[in-house]
């Protein structure tokens, strides 16, 4: 008989619910309090007893300082925090009490490769640089803007998170330079290459400039901004200006991006500077012009999932999505159980059987499928697909969790940078309706209404099958996720949201999306019997120039260029 699990825990009235996210060290959980009210719950897992989680746990209490500050309408609000001993199966470490930031990432609803439109980059980007002036006047520089930590909230509004390597660059009118070299390099300023000290905003607003860029390209401009980059050294020459992607930019942004992106820091944009350029102070109207605030959550997530669909990405919507988004009005979405006033998760959760489902309704990320096989088959397919997608992996058990299997996943991706995360199967139900009626959250539980009927009993019985970021670029784990959904048995995926069924016919009949893999350099933590791997270079697909690696045609989107040598995983 299996034991029951432990009951949930509660950090300032607040008891965690479903699991959110996961990543580096922490985990984050969604938590609802008595009064209704919800938030996310964040444990960064640290045993004290160890010399180094000493040093590790002054660190993220110096990242708690820095955040509770922080009252911004573009900056994810923490609450509080506490250290805490754990136990009844839960870790030791520090527990965050965080606003609730149920959009999901903003970059897993973007196409890689693709981008988005110029106005709702233009939206995000003007959240972004409202958020990064608020941080300036606080004396903060951020130092790792990058687009796992650009998260969105119920409305689609962009909130920046993770202040792990935030620093106070000035204090009292006093300004001082910095001398530690952090972040990730494809958003890294030119000066971190250096040992030369260097200031605090100029690094965030370039860094700013290159999420604008893969806001529009869905793609990073370079692997590092150095030399030793194909693509940087073409962009010192000029030359890259003449390639697409570049060569597809509209002229107002393009002229921004050069001057976001001009490597002496001491000619780059201020932010004053940014908020009187043409592009940047244009009239939008998904863009309230006083609060800087989403003026329609719905439109915004349409046209994203619509061209995530468009190229494959994501399934086709359900009939419920396409009324309510064409008409987002508020009786609609009350009508349906859905709250008004999050218009963009709300439209979300009604895109498909899958995220209307009881057991998933509450989880933003779209790199998921559901499936009726037994699990000990469903693991089966998975590791023999990891295996042939030369992916590092390992089975680990999972105790005390409502997981009945987790497949680790460890590596890097093609920029060197960590690519690493894990695929959890859980028990799931599928609603047997194209569009029902989200029920309202009760005291004690949770449902899902299907023809006036509340909670799981009617459906079809499976599992939810999930991709969980730990440490990776979005964009790179989805077009990971595209790969090992595509590989699969075709009677393995009874329903998904990376493709619709129709799709995934239509990938296994042609070879539109050509030959290769995605290899990953393995890691061995926990991982007994990781597997040898090839190194993969996913390249840059724009157009028909890859700058350098393997030359793809307009819609090879996920064409992947194998590098032979083996790597010791």
């Amino acid at each position: 008989m299996v034991s029951p699990l432990p009951p949930p825990p509660t950090l300032f009235s607040y008891t965690i619910r479903e699991q959110l996210a996961t990543g580096g060290q922490a985990t984050v959980y969604r938590a609802r309090h008595p009064n209704g009210n919800l938030a996310a719950i964040k444990i960064v897992s640290l045993d004290l007893s160890q010399p180094s989680a000493q040093v590790k746990g002054k660190a993220v209490l110096r990242e708690m300082r820095i955040h509770e500050t922080l009252k911004h309408n573009a900056v994810l609000e923490m609450i509080g925090g506490e250290m805490r001993e754990g136990g009844a199966g839960w870790p030791a470490g520090l527990w965050l009490l965080l606003a609730l930031a149920d959009g999901g990432d903003l970059f897993d609803k973007i196409t890689p490769d693709v981008g988005i439109s110029e106005d709702i980059a233009h939206l995000y980007f003007t959240q972004l640089i409202s958020g990064l002036k608020y941080l300036g006047h606080q004396g903060i520089c951020h130092r790792d803007i990058k687009p796992e930590n650009c998260l969105l909230d119920a409305n689609g509004n962009l909130k920046i998170s993770d202040f792990g390597l935030a620093t106070v660059f000035k204090y009292k009118g006093q300004s001082r330079l910095l001398r530690d070299r952090c972040g990730s390099p494809p958003y890294a300023a030119p000066e971190l290459a250096t040992t030369t000290p260097y200031a605090g905003q100029p690094v965030d607003v370039w860094s700013a400039g290159i999420l604008l860029f893969t806001l529009l390209v869905g793609n990073t401009p370079w692997d590092q901004p150095t030399p030793s980059s194909p693509e940087f050294a073409l962009y010192l020459s000029g030359e890259i200006l003449k390639m697409e992607p570049w060569e597809g930019i509209g002229e107002g942004v393009l002229e921004l991006l050069l001057q976001l992106l001009q490597v002496d820091p001491n000619k780059r944009l201020t932010i004053p500077q940014i908020e009187q350029n043409a592009w940047f102070v244009q009239p939008n109207r998904l863009l309230h012009p006083l609060t800087n605030l989403c003026t329609d959550g719905a439109e915004v997530c349409r046209r994203m999932a619509s061209s995530l669909h468009q190229h494959g990405y994501l399934g086709a919507p359900s009939g419920a999505f396409e009324e309510l988004t064409q008409n987002p009005t508020p009786m609609n979405f009350s009508q349906r159980g859905l709250d008004p006033n999050a218009s963009f998760r709300s439209s979300l959760q009604l895109y498909s059987k899958l995220s209307m489902a009881p057991t998933q309704r509450a989880n933003p990320n779209l790199t998921r499928f559901f499936t009726t096989l037994p699990v000990p088959t469903l693991v089966q397919h998975l590791t023999q697909s990891l295996t042939t997608l030369g992916v590092s992996h390992s089975v680990l058990p999972t105790p005390d969790t409502i997981f009945l299997t987790r497949v680790k996943i460890t590596g890097l991706d093609k920029r060197g940078e960590k690519c690493e995360g894990s695929i959890t199967v859980a028990e799931g139900c599928l609603p047997d309706v194209d569009g029902g009626r989200i029920a309202e959250e009760e005291e004690g539980g949770e449902g899902m209404e299907v023809d006036g009927e509340e909670g799981m009993g009617k459906g079809t019985k499976g599992f939810d099958v999930v991709m969980w970021k730990k440490v990776a670029d979005p964009l790179e784990l989805k077009r990971l996720w595209m790969r090992i959904v595509q590989s699969l048995p075709r009677e393995v995926v009874f329903a998904t949201e990376a493709y619709g069924l129709t799709a995934i016919d239509e990938l296994s009949s042609s070879d539109e999306f050509g030959e290769g893999f995605f290899g990953l350099d393995g890691d061995d933590d926990e991982d007994p019997d990781d597997h040898s791997t090839k190194e993969i270079d996913l390249g840059y697909r724009f157009g028909s120039r890859s700058l350098g690696r393997t030359s793809v045609a307009p819609r090879d989107n996920i064409v992947l260029a194998l590098h032979q040598g083996s790597i010791a995983a």
